[in-house]
């Protein structure tokens, strides 16, 4: 049962196109049941029915024409129960509607089951018999269980196939993803293929042969090069036979062999990636299928010569291009790297397939004001290469060779984002303080973009988050402890006299080193944070003394510590710290220089944190809640997961009464507490914050002046009001409806976006 699901997996996606891959699934399914009849029909939202897609036993003139509503017949019945429907006399059921066109008068066992992804019902999968009989156990459990697998590769020949009539029709094709920071960008893909794979290449025709043939062979003597070298850098290490393994690689790379294949493809009119494509994946199914061990093997390499070949046809085609001025970064994985590869004043908005709206890589965006869209699963990157979009980091969609009509619209709208900024920016020398005299401080989050962080000091009451591990991140090993002090100077002469809040090395999650890579099988509940600062001393020790150190004569730093659990993790970072301070004062045993002993705080990200508040105001200066993970802990949601992004709210009312409960027992104990999540950032998550007590809110340079706009428009009073009512509520749902509500009482409709 299960070597038949796989092979009908695997048949139905190397199909290339949405209609081949139906219509093999049908026949497939027909055969492994042995049934009579395999029907699928598609879920067509844009007029509430379902389309008969493919089917092995119905009149083949009703493919693709006949249509049943969302609540008509069994299909529909299916589709909302959500559940199979197994019964032998199909025409006896109630719901059962009699469609002539399709010629089922004379089938009578009827088994369906629906194709559902990510909570969306995609079609419904309908295998029926002549003989009036129940399906077993054994035969519902393999279609659901096909189903199942097969749902998410549909949804990605579904986006195939929009893309495909896109490029041949010329129409605007749209796909949705998640908001991951706001906006509106116009521009031009470029693709960046950190890890490439055949899997990422959409089949496309060229008309320029020859060219294509040329940057094949380019791609094949590049190849050729590569191997030659790696032979010569081994060849004092391992045995002459072993190199001999090369020697076939270079035979494989002949004209004779691979060469002639592509070659026979490229006549077909393919171009020199889908040629690759093509014979590497016929070859590679050729070798799977051979019994032979040892030739099974060469399944292996034939793919890792394909993907060399194919790795150098992309750089040399990239080698050829230049960042256009209005550039759409589109990726598999978003990375800092990438981001700084491209200038900023072309860089307009980012899309990556990998990620969600609360992962580091997208507060990185939304620190440098560029809007993102995450999460559009199975994109083939390579169709979008040089195709003019339209990202809207609202409401989470690109829009893909836009209409005149459309494009237009959206750069109105784009003027008038511009505008409103101009609102909030002129009033940016103005006090944050509310109407009825409230004064809040509104501080940096720093340390993400180092390059435009000096124009920021204006902005802001000082830096309520900096994050000291963007240095490391952007160096190829650990940095000195003078290169670090120089840093921490440069950043803390900025700010002065306001306070800077620096948080020690955090490392884990998806904030990884190069040079010391932690791989773990849940990185989000592994080694990260304090945990690998107190494993690691010397590298703790070496950045408190640079911290210590680039404080001397100015006096206005604070340290923070991240992702603290236990009560231990700061009686040992405390003790390190004292560590620190007595070995300055003998290294720099001097009358005239004092060293002052910095403030220390914790962050609050772990629920744990919330409730040893009593035992650490005893023994720390301050804390600040990371309502980022404070978020994915306390709801259980893997913040970069895009396929539960939508479970990820900080507006959820557990969150919020967490944080009310937060400020009232630091209130309590009289330690000093702020907010440094992206919740602060947001207008609506300011107000709540606020009313529970926060008066020190910490956020990113883009967001800063839209929230002093809003809170200078408001009382205290009417926000602790909302606050009550927003407690509560059972759902995040209501709390959304509550502040909406909230926001277009006190004049601020123009704060929301209007989706097309």
């Amino acid at each position: 049962m299960l070597a038949t699901l796989r092979s009908i997996v695997e048949s139905v996606s190397q199909q290339e196109n949405l209609e081949d891959a139906l219509t093999q699934f049908v026949t497939l399914v027909k055969q492994a049941m042995n049934t009579e009849c395999c029907s699928i029909y598609f879920a067509d939202y844009s007029k509430d029915n379902f389309v008969l897609m493919a089917s092995d036993g119905l009149n083949p003139k009703a493919i693709g024409q006949f249509r049943i509503g969302f609540t008509e017949g069994l299909v529909g019945l299916v589709a909302q129960r959500e559940e199979p429907i197994n019964i032998a006399h199909a025409q006896s059921h109630p719901r059962f509607k009699l469609s002539p066109e399709v010629n089922e008068e004379g089938y009578n066992a009827f088994l369906s089951v629906p194709v559902v992804h990510q909570r969306k019902v995609l079609g419904v999968i309908v295998v029926q018999q002549k003989m009036a009989r129940v399906f077993s156990h054994d035969e519902e459990s393999f279609l659901i269980t096909l189903s199942a697998q097969l749902a998410s590769q549909l949804a990605h020949a579904e986006i195939q196939s929009v893309l495909r009539q896109e490029a041949s029709t010329h129409r605007t094709s749209v796909l949705k993803g998640v908001s991951g920071a706001p906006g509106i960008a116009i521009g031009s893909a470029f693709v960046v293929l950190p890890k490439l794979g055949f899997e990422s290449i959409e089949s496309q025709k060229s008309d320029h042969t020859e060219q294509q043939r040329q940057l094949f062979l380019q791609a094949v003597a590049a190849t050729r090069q590569e191997f030659h070298i790696l032979a010569n850098t081994l060849s004092d290490n391992i045995p002459k036979e072993a190199l001999a393994v090369f020697e076939v690689y270079q035979q494989l790379l002949d004209a004779q062999s691979l060469g002639m294949q592509v070659d026979a493809q490229l006549k077909l009119g393919w171009n020199a990636k889908s040629a690759l494509k093509h014979v590497i994946e016929s070859l590679v199914t050729q070798f799977d299928a051979m019994q032979d061990p040892y030739i099974k093997e060469r399944a292996v390499d034939v793919k890792d010569i394909g993907l060399r070949v194919l790795h150098h046809l992309v750089s040399t085609e990239h080698a050829a291009k230049s960042y256009p001025d209005n550039t759409i970064l589109v990726t598999h994985t978003l990375t800092p790297t990438m981001l700084a590869e491209i200038p900023k004043d072309k860089l307009k908005g980012v899309v990556s397939v990998q990620g969600a709206a609360n992962s580091h890589a997208s507060i990185l965006t939304r620190a440098m004001g560029i809007p993102a869209i995450w999460g559009i699963e199975d994109i083939p990157l390579l169709q979008l290469e040089a195709k003019e979009v339209i990202l809207d980091g609202y409401a989470g969609r690109v829009y893909i060779s836009p209409s005149v009509a459309l494009r237009h619209e959206y750069e109105q709208m784009h003027r008038q984002e511009s505008l409103l900024h101009d609102k909030f920016e002129a009033e940016h020398a103005l006090p944050p303080v509310t109407l009825d005299g409230e004064r809040i401080s509104l501080l940096l989050n720093a340390g993400l973009d180092l390059s435009t962080e000096s124009l920021t000091a204006k902005y802001c009451d000082g830096v309520g988050l900096y994050r000291t591990e963007a240095w490391f991140m952007q160096k190829g090993r650990f940095p000195s402890q003078s290169e670090q002090e120089q840093w921490y100077r440069e950043v803390l002469t900025r700010y002065h006299p306001e306070p800077v809040v620096m948080r020690t090395l955090d490392i884990g999650g998806d904030k990884v080193l190069d040079y010391f890579d932690i791989k773990e099988e849940n990185p989000f509940l592994g080694w990260r944070g304090i945990r690998v600062s107190l494993d690691h001393p010397e590298l703790f020790l070496d950045q408190l003394k640079a911290m210590i150190k680039a404080n001397t004569g100015l006096g206005n730093l604070r340290i923070m510590l991240p992702m603290v659990s236990h009560t231990e993790e700061v009686d040992e970072a405390l003790a390190l710290l004292e560590q620190a301070y007595f070995e300055l004062q003998e290294e720099w045993a001097d009358q005239f220089l004092q060293i002052d002993k910095p403030e220390i705080g914790i962050m609050l990200e772990v629920p744990s944190s919330v409730f040893l508040l009593p035992e650490w105001s005893k023994k720390v200066d301050f804390c600040s809640v990371g309502s980022n993970d404070l978020t994915q802990y306390l709801l259980a949601v893997d913040r970069n997961n895009a396929q539960v992004a939508e479970l990820f709210d900080p507006y959820h009312p557990s969150v919020l009464r967490v944080l009310n409960s937060i400020a009232k027992s630091c209130q309590d104990f009289e330690l000093p507490f702020s907010l440094c999540g992206e919740l602060g950032g947001e207008p609506e998550g300011a107000i709540l914050l606020i009313a529970m007590g926060y008066r020190r809110l910490s956020m990113n340079i883009s967001s800063l002046s839209k929230v002093k706009w809003v809170l200078r428009r408001l009382n205290v009073s009417d926000m602790e009001l909302l606050l009550q009512e927003c407690l509560a509520q059972s759902s995040a749902k209501q709390v959304h409806r509550l502040l909406r509500n909230f926001m277009i009482e006190h004049n601020f409709s123009e704060l929301f976006y209007q989706s097309n």
